[in-house]
């Protein structure tokens, strides 16, 4: 049996449009949806004799319709999942910001430290020596190094306070 596929389309455009506009609720999608199930339909009917052809346009349009649908969802988590992505770098990229300004201001706040008390500040808390190591060097007494370190660490935390949502770390 031949089809008439210019008969079959006046016959059941409007019905099926408005089938495939409640599944995919765009009208542009739906009218190409509904331009393929009829390109599907014609290419068919040349292999395979079909003999209910509003049937076979309803299950080719709704098929048609559900792919759609999950290919968009696929495309929606895939722009979150890139959304979200984004997100930390631009987080990274404020919080070594932050941490650049708490270097700055650290940094600043130190250099205001006495001479002596900032050499011993910045050999013990940032060199990383002993109160011995850090005596030997300056060429004090351990408790004057013990001292000075005291001075440097009240000095920032009253200078620098809670900066930036987070207070002065001794460790």
């Amino acid at each position: 049996m031949d089809l008439d596929i210019s008969s079959l389309y006046r016959l059941y455009c409007k019905e099926l449009l408005h089938h495939l506009l409640r599944i995919v609720k765009c009208p542009e999608t739906a009218e190409d949806l509904l331009q393929e199930s009829y390109l599907i339909l014609a290419r068919t009917a040349n292999d395979t004799p079909i003999d209910h052809p509003r049937g076979f346009l309803y299950r080719t349009a709704s098929n048609l319709a559900m792919d759609h649908l999950r290919h968009h969802k696929v495309v929606e988590r895939h722009q979150e999942a890139a959304r979200h992505l984004d997100e930390p770098q631009l987080a990274g990229v404020e919080n070594e910001l932050a941490d650049q300004q708490w270097r700055a201001l650290l940094h600043q706040t130190i250099h205001e430290l006495p001479p002596r008390c900032r050499d011993a500040f910045i050999l013990h808390k940032i060199h990383g020596l002993s109160y011995r190591e850090v005596a030997n060097f300056l060429n004090i007494s351990e408790s004057a190094v013990e001292k000075h370190i005291l001075k440097g660490l009240l000095y920032c935390r009253k200078q620098l306070g809670n900066h930036f949502g987070r207070p002065y770390r001794t460790d």
